[in-house]
């Protein structure tokens, strides 16, 4: 079942800003509706998390496998 995942303060903002509850915005995120208004949810869901993505820095991670180290590039 398709349902998009997304941290409660972000549903919380979508729910104020269209001016509906957080059920609302769950059902929509869940697929229940596919109506203009989910399809806009759904688009300022995406939107948020790729804002968050963007947020992590790529660094360098050291992986110890047995005695061996290797550089892995994220």
């Amino acid at each position: 079942m398709k349902n998009i995942l997304l941290h409660p303060k972000h549903k919380r903002k979508i729910a104020e800003d269209f001016g509906v509850s957080k059920q609302t915005v769950d059902m929509r995120l869940s697929y229940v509706f596919n109506s203009y208004n989910a399809k806009r949810i759904k688009r300022i869901a995406k939107i948020l998390l790729i804002s968050e993505a963007e947020k992590i820095e790529e660094e360098s991670v050291i992986n110890r496998n047995k005695r061996n180290y290797v550089q892995i590039q994220l």
